[in-house]
């Protein structure tokens, strides 16, 4: 009897010394884990270079992820970051950003001059699409180059909006009856509601326009 009473004690003892074993093993590996954890700055609205530089000073990994047009946000600003600013998070963790490709509205440039195709180009380049074209006989710009254009050259337009276009059918030459009668503006032209003229309108997939309110 008292053999088993001394053997019950000891392993009463040595689960005893297990179990402290086991939550101080516990407690150091949760301490030595914080200790490897790094609280994120907030760099939301810095240049992507400094907010870059910053977080890996941090001891962490960022990487830019995407970037976005913003009408508030500076070019190759930070816009977001994953995980937020004060997360916790463990050294060489990634983290995301998303930069500022700043305002999505450009300059319009100039198209008059041009022929069809160099004019279509250039659009396509600044990043609008041709809308309506329309066409007319006209003294001052040879056949198949560009009168006016819709909005006009130097507005600010978002990209991906259609621009519309007058072209130059060349010159015509009018019978004397209708030599001094008045030309009908070009927003009745785009509209194809002039006949003196014989405009043509040939409307584009594109949502129709304002009428391009130059004279030629």
């Amino acid at each position: 009897m008292r053999f088993l009473r001394l053997l019950r004690k000891g392993l009463a003892a040595a689960l005893i010394l297990t179990a402290v074993a086991v939550v101080s093993g516990a407690i150091t590996m949760w301490f030595a884990a914080e200790k490897d954890k790094v609280r994120l700055p907030r760099v939301i609205g810095m240049d992507s270079t400094v907010a870059l530089n910053l977080l890996r000073e941090q001891g962490v990994q960022p990487k830019v992820s995407g970037r976005e047009y913003s009408e508030g946000v500076p070019t190759d600003a930070v816009l977001f970051q994953r995980p937020a600013s004060g997360s916790w998070v463990q050294k060489n963790s990634e983290v995301r950003l998303v930069v500022s490709q700043g305002s999505d509205a450009v300059e319009l440039p100039s198209l008059a001059g041009l022929p069809l195709p160099q004019a279509q180009q250039i659009l396509s380049a600044y990043g609008f699409t041709l809308g309506r074209v329309a066409q007319v006989h006209s003294s001052e710009r040879p056949k198949g180059e560009v009168i006016a254009q819709d909005p006009e050259a130097g507005a600010l337009v978002r990209r991906g909006s259609p621009v519309a276009v007058l072209l130059s059918l060349g010159q015509l030459e009018e019978p004397a009856s209708t030599l001094n009668s008045p030309r009908p503006n070009i927003s009745s032209l785009l509209r194809g509601q002039s006949s003196l003229l014989e405009a043509t309108v040939q409307a584009s997939a594109q949502p129709a326009l304002q009428a391009v309110t130059h004279a030629c």
